[in-house]
C-alpha cells in the first residue's frame, strides 16, 4: 500500500509539457512572434528591452521554433544571436556568460547556446 502512495506522491513530479507549453506562449506571444521559416519577430520596439531579456526572448522563441518544426535546432551561436539582434558580440557573449551563470540558458556546445523549456517561466518573469 505504501508503494502505492507513493508512486502517486512522486506523479506530482511529472511536468505535463503541453499544459506548461500552452501557457507559455499565450505569455511570449505578447513579446515575440515566428515567421514561417522561423524568424523571430519581435512584437515590442528591442530598444525597450535590456540586451539580457532580448537574448533569452530570441532563445525562447527559436525553442518554440523547433517545437512547431520550423527549424531544426533550438541552438543559437554567439554570431546568430548578435546578427539577429543587431548587437555587439562581445557584449552579447558576456551576457549568455552572466544567463549561464544564472541557469537561465544552457551551454549544449562550444559556442551555441538553448534554454530549457522549464526555464521559460523565470525567462518570462525576467522580462515582463
Amino acid at each position: 500500500m505504501q508503494n502505492d502512495e507513493l508512486q502517486k506522491k512522486l506523479k506530482e513530479l511529472l511536468i505535463d509539457e503541453e499544459e506548461l507549453s500552452t501557457a507559455l506562449v499565450e505569455r511570449a506571444k505578447r513579446f515575440i512572434r515566428l515567421t514561417k521559416d522561423g524568424k523571430v519577430i519581435f512584437m515590442i520596439p528591442k530598444d525597450k528591452l535590456p540586451l539580457r531579456a532580448q537574448i533569452m526572448l530570441y532563445l525562447a522563441a527559436k525553442r518554440f521554433a523547433r517545437e512547431m518544426g520550423l527549424v531544426q535546432s533550438d541552438v543559437a551561436s554567439i554570431e546568430e544571436i548578435s546578427g539577429s539582434l543587431g548587437a555587439d558580440y562581445f557584449v552579447v557573449a558576456a551576457r549568455l556568460k552572466e544567463l549561464k551563470d544564472s541557469q537561465l540558458v544552457l551551454a549544449v556546445e562550444r559556442g551555441g547556446y538553448t534554454v530549457q523549456l522549464a526555464k521559460h517561466n523565470e525567462v518570462l518573469d525576467a522580462v515582463e
